[in-house]
């Protein structure tokens, strides 16, 4: 569905967020890829997909208490 769309579904059928019956915000385009500069000269931009840094997230406590509760250089 486009943005209008989607907006007007959630409208017209009162679609409110589940655990608190708030109304939800307007739908809003977003890109799930991490972007990135890529090549020598770091102009170009690149696309990572979420799960290529997934482990970071789930693992940043464990680094943490690893580097005895300093930020981890890999997770700066």
């Amino acid at each position: 569905m486009k943005q209008e769309e989607l907006n007007h579904v959630i409208k017209t059928l009162c679609i409110k967020a589940p655990e608190t019956n708030n109304d939800l915000s307007e739908a809003m385009p977003f890109n799930l890829m991490f972007e990135t500069q890529i090549g020598p000269s770091g102009y170009l931009k690149g696309y990572l997909r979420p799960e290529t840094a997934q482990g970071i997230f789930v693992n940043f406590r464990r680094l943490l208490e690893f580097n005895n509760g300093r930020m981890p250089f890999a997770a700066a």
